[in-house]
């Protein structure tokens, strides 16, 4: 058996597979194998891969999406089918549990032969289903552009193509911010109640992804326009604008209704702007204006 852990957003997620897994390069800063003695950390999630003579069946109500079924099983458990392709059957089924300390335990049971589909960290976090790990734990994954300026994290988020990374890149240039992500952001509470965001092992096609956090001051959504112009977003609108950026199972309503709650009290307690902007130095200068006269938060 051999021995993972993932740490990410401040998260520990410990891993059991019975054979290695290749770590990519964007996993590099968020994997690590460990021995298991030497371990006494509580975990957030432990997560055991084995092979299973048989798999349970596809319930008749289950939802299917791409590759994947996903339903609840008979005492209400969550549970996922991957199946190679649409129209085949499912090679392993991933069950959700949660233990009597509130950890989740997962076990993703694989039929002999298929051990190829986990040779790899993506397709480890693709089975353990690391959105559906995050929502359980209050924490919401968002498609948005990750800086960190004045210790402070800023969160550019917008539909893929509207100019995220251009954003990020002009706060780098001309505000020396670092850009700990380029695509997708991890955001949830700490301890003390102040909300952080983190940097997160898909990167798009940025390239970055550094596994370090910030509290947040603030969420812009983007639009482009012919001239700069920022203003703060009442509650409807940010459920209008950024529900769209977040991560989740559109089909299943449990899962809606954690990140609709998420985004609220995240609304209610972080500034979100609308920057309206072209690609130049105005854009970085009207929200550098608000944030510097806006309110500390954390």
């Amino acid at each position: 058996m051999y021995y993972y852990q993932y740490f990410i957003a401040g998260m520990r997620i410990r891993c059991r597979i019975p054979f290695p897994v290749v770590v990519q390069k964007e996993a590099e800063q968020f994997l690590f194998p460990y021995e298991e003695a030497t371990e006494d950390r509580k975990e957030d999630a432990a997560a055991t891969f084995k092979e299973a003579e048989k798999i349970p069946s596809v319930p008749e109500n289950a939802v299917f999406r791409s590759d994947r079924f996903y339903s609840q099983d008979e005492t209400g458990r969550y549970q996922v089918h991957h199946c190679p392709c649409p129209g085949k059957p499912p090679y392993a089924c991933t069950l959700w549990e949660q233990d009597n300390e509130g950890g989740l335990v997962i076990t993703c049971s694989y039929l002999p032969g298929n051990e190829f589909r986990f040779g790899y960290s993506r397709m480890i976090s693709d089975h353990i289903g690391m959105e559906t790990l995050f929502l359980r734990k209050n924490c919401l994954m968002l498609h948005a552009a990750f800086i960190r300026w004045q210790g402070k994290g800023i969160l550019f988020t917008a539909p893929s193509g509207t100019g995220k990374s251009t954003q990020a890149e002009l706060w780098k240039k001309y505000e020396g911010a670092d850009i700990l992500n380029g695509d997708r952001a991890a955001v949830r509470r700490d301890e003390s109640g102040c909300w952080q965001a983190y940097g997160l092992p898909y990167a798009g096609s940025s390239g970055i992804y550094r596994n370090e956090k910030a509290p947040v001051s603030a969420v812009v959504v983007l639009r482009q326009a012919e001239e700069n112009r920022i203003r703060r977003l009442g509650m409807l609108e940010i459920i209008q604008k950024l529900y769209p950026e977040t991560t989740v199972h559109q089909w299943e309503p449990d899962f809606i209704e954690k990140a609709l709650t998420l985004l609220t009290e995240l609304a209610g307690e972080v500034p979100i702007y609308l920057l309206e902007c072209r690609p130049d130095r105005g854009a970085v200068e009207a929200v550098k204006n608000v944030l510097i006269g806006g309110e500390n938060l954390c």
